[in-house]
């Protein structure tokens, strides 16, 4: 099997993780019917063993329990028909397949976790935003950051913007992006430096990475770095190889291959130091 940029582990994780979440919601899902948004909902008829289909309106006082289930199905559905297809395009052979021989350990020590992330907001950084881009509602700060961004929702991994991470009682960073892998109750960090051509910004971002190697961030695996300057720009098949870089370290880290140990050696979990 080849290689591609995103490594296999990053989709057998995600495609072990997407399939486990929708087999645990009941059968709910959106549905047309003369023109009306309706929920569909599928129950077993105990006496005949049968499905049995039944669609209601948002009149019905039922609409609002179901509601939210039909939307999280249809979020997750089409996650696993977008990672499918990008599957395609970097692999042969079937995802299901190779997916049988693996399972995940999720982390269960590092406290940059799902539930870290969850408490995150995005634009939580005050500090003013001089030519404001906005992509997707969320107001960043230049057109090479949209392009993470959009880069990101390709690839299919979720992001707050400058949310604020606790590095330590004392200090909250605001890193551009926030990543999250929920099939290893994980997130990792991306900075997109821009200006490194500007002393003051270089010194401002030194710091800055200075807390973050300190924290206990490993580069290219908890947090990664894609570069330029006023006239210079990576194009999108360079930041698709760093992030590819860190989502491999991280599913490498907590996918493991049915038969061998339960972690990986060159990537144990470990307790962040403060």
């Amino acid at each position: 099997m080849e290689q591609g940029i995103i490594s296999k582990e990053f989709y057998i994780g995600r495609y072990i993780y997407l399939k486990s979440e929708l087999e645990k919601l009941p059968p709910v899902s959106f549905n047309h019917m003369g023109g009306e948004l309706v929920i569909a909902i599928v129950s077993v008829d105990p006496a005949t063993g049968k499905k049995r289909r039944t669609r209601i309106s948002e009149a019905n006082p039922q609409w609002s329990l179901y509601y939210d289930i039909a939307v999280l199905r249809t979020r997750l559905t089409d996650q696993l028909k977008a990672l499918k297809n990008n599957w395609k395009s970097d692999y042969t052979g079937s995802l299901e397949t190779v997916s049988s021989d693996y399972y995940i350990v999720p982390n269960r020590d590092n406290r940059f976790n799902s539930s870290m992330w969850k408490a995150g907001r995005n634009n939580e950084n005050t500090y003013e935003i001089r030519n404001p881009v906005k992509h997707n509602s969320i107001i960043m700060r230049s057109i090479f950051e949209s392009d993470v961004a959009e880069l990101l929702e390709g690839i299919g991994i979720e992001y707050k913007y400058e949310s604020g991470v606790v590095i330590r009682p004392d200090l909250t960073l605001y890193p551009d992006f926030s990543l999250h892998f929920p099939e290893y109750n994980r997130c990792s960090f991306l900075e997109a430096l821009g200006g490194l051509d500007n002393f003051k910004y270089c010194k401002n971002n030194a710091w800055k990475i200075q807390q973050y190697f300190n924290a206990g961030l490993y580069p290219n695996r908890d947090i990664a770095f894609i570069s330029g300057d006023e006239s210079y720009r990576p194009d999108h098949l360079t930041m698709k190889r760093i992030i590819g870089v860190m989502a491999d370290a991280m599913a490498r880290q907590y996918v493991v291959k049915k038969g061998s140990s339960d972690t990986n050696p060159y990537f144990a979990p470990f307790d962040v130091a403060i």
